[in-house]
């Protein structure tokens, strides 16, 4: 049995490493030369990409050493910070970004037509050396901070007859509340994911699931709704079922140029450094779309690896949540490993047109610094649960 935890213990961080050294690799092919031509160095987004795994490293190590149990408290600090972040990007994507010629408000810029960033040292303050306009993606936040909160607030409830509504209520009214706030930006994607999240905390928890599978149906329907009255919602559907060819020209555009490299890459790949759609055909190349600069270069073997270290990672995640030694720990592991392993599946399934296209950042792999800090921070609680597991 020790000799199990051991090897689990060393298989979580190896997993862990291996994928973050795997993605500065990525991340430093797939942009140097445009960080060459445009900050006249080839190293600018590979360097700021360790420092975000430096302070996303502090964080995990910070949160791996902090009892778990002690997020019960700090879970509603971490929920009122989200809430006024959310109401201020959705307040801002409400009013300030109707058309793409909007730019926002000082804090909160508009951006392709949306509010997603929230900027500490916006202009005319001072720009940072290197860094420049240092920014803030409150959904990641978001995303970390619905599975502490609901985790807490459903370790409350016992089971007892007639009190399975309550923890349904909580469940409900908090993944609801998260999603309509960042519908507001808008950031429709997100907001699905960030509910997956909180149904799949709810599933673990123990409660009745009665009242959940009478609600899935009416919320699936409210997301069809959703999806065909938004325009780019709709066409970005179209595009994809190819019902009228290039109907949004930026998605359909996008995902050809996805096509091809995947379809470029082959079973073993052009070779590492060989990719073309790197030269600035792939928008988003270091961030959405960086699966398929692993498809172009590794082939479908080096793809595969990758869906197989985040299953391995996936795997370990949830044997961490069935031993866990109480609902807490059970909630908030499961919920972690939901979030990597969902959001890993949402990138991949966009790049590989099962779904219509979507931005969602590979976890660990892909370019963004709010990603990597509250991904490592969720990762670091994991690792605290795991501590306490006999694996």
């Amino acid at each position: 049995m020790k000799n199990n935890k051991i090897y689990a213990n060393k298989s979580f961080f190896i997993l862990i490493f291996s994928l973050l050294v795997f993605g500065l690799f990525i991340i430093y092919n797939s942009t140097a030369y445009f960080s060459q031509s445009t900050f006249g160095s080839p190293f600018r987004f590979v360097i700021l990409q360790l420092v975000w795994i430096g302070i996303g490293l502090v964080g995990f190590s910070i949160f791996s050493n902090l009892d778990y149990k002690k997020l019960k408290s700090a879970s509603f600090i971490f929920f009122i910070t989200s809430i006024v972040l959310l109401v201020i990007l959705g307040f801002v994507g409400t009013f300030f970004c109707k058309s793409p010629d909007d730019t926002g408000t000082l804090f909160a810029p508009c951006l392709n037509g949306a509010s997603r960033w929230f900027y500490i040292n916006p202009k005319p303050l001072p720009e940072l050396p290197f860094f420049g306009v240092i920014g803030l993606q409150p959904s990641e936040l978001a995303k970390l901070t619905i599975i502490l909160y609901l985790s807490a607030q459903l370790s409350k409830f016992e089971k007892k007859k007639g009190k399975n509504l309550d923890p349904f209520v909580v469940y409900i009214v908090t993944s609801l509340l998260f999603a309509f706030l960042l519908l507001l930006q808008p950031n429709m994607s997100t907001a699905v994911l960030v509910f997956m999240i909180g149904s799949v905390i709810y599933w673990v928890s123990g409660y009745s699931a009665l009242p959940m599978l009478i609600a899935t149906p009416i919320i699936g329907i409210m997301g069809v709704l959703l999806v065909l009255t938004s325009d780019y919602r709709r066409a970005r559907l179209l595009t994809l079922l190819g019902v009228t060819p290039e109907v949004d020209y930026e998605a359909g555009y996008h995902i050809k140029q996805v096509m091809i490299a995947l379809g470029s890459g082959g079973f073993f790949g052009l070779g590492f450094g060989q990719s073309r759609q790197k030269y600035q055909y792939l928008p988003e190349v270091a961030s959405d779309s960086i699966f398929a600069i692993i498809g172009e270069e590794f082939g479908f073997v080096g793809t595969s690896i990758v869906i197989l270290a985040f299953g391995y990672l996936i795997y370990l995640g949830y044997n961490i949540a069935q031993k866990a030694p109480d609902k807490l720990g059970r909630m908030l592991a499961a919920g972690i490993t939901s979030w990597i392993g969902l959001q890993f599946f949402i990138n991949v399934a966009a790049m590989t047109k099962l779904i219509p296209l979507t931005g969602m950042p590979i976890p660990l792999i892909s370019y963004g610094g709010s990603s990597m800090v509250f991904t490592l921070i969720g990762l670091g609680v994991l690792r605290n649960i795991q501590k306490q597991v006999e694996v």
